[in-house]
């Protein structure tokens, strides 16, 4: 419970890879997630290379963690799992938060980048990755041991919890 009420996004990382073995845990508690109908219409791409983490770095005016990062993700949806993109999204945010919780738990810091629905984000990564029609970018995820310590938010609010009606 404690990695999930402390995880916060961390925008400056140090200068240190990620280990395979907790990159493999942080991508299993991913596949962990639920998917309507067990479709798993996600799809993770891996960057560590500094040239292509400065080229994300370039795709939105919120990507420059991505750039200071020692390894980013593109996650995207396969239409073909599940044709309805909105399904595919909660999909894939449900493996996302799992992973960045995983990577709280790892020591790791994280940074959820949005890209879809806007084109002016969506096609240049599409492009740039050579990805089929089929598969959408739906975000971008920094990776990294933490150079910062963000201040953890108290984001509970009685006032947006309702029972029985609204």
């Amino acid at each position: 419970m404690q990695n999930i009420l402390n995880r916060t996004s961390v925008r400056r990382f140090l200068d240190r890879k990620i280990e395979p073995e907790k990159l493999k845990q942080i991508l299993q508690a991913g596949f962990a997630a639920p998917s309507a109908k067990n479709t798993q219409p996600w799809e993770f791409l891996i960057v560590q290379n500094r040239e292509t983490l400065a080229k994300m770095a370039t795709f939105s005016p919120y990507a420059g963690p991505i750039g200071r990062a020692a390894l980013g993700m593109l996650v995207c949806a396969d239409t073909n799992c599940n044709p309805f993109i909105d399904y595919c999204e909660q999909d894939c945010a449900a493996a996302t938060e799992n992973m960045l919780i995983a990577a709280k738990k790892l020591g790791i810091g994280s940074c959820w980048i949005g890209v879809y629905p806007n084109s002016e984000r969506v096609e240049p990564i599409r492009q740039y990755f050579s990805l089929p029609q089929n598969i959408v970018p739906l975000w971008m995820i920094a990776f990294g041991y933490p150079a910062e310590t963000p201040k953890v938010k108290n984001k509970w609010n009685d006032a947006k919890i309702h029972y029985e009606k609204f």
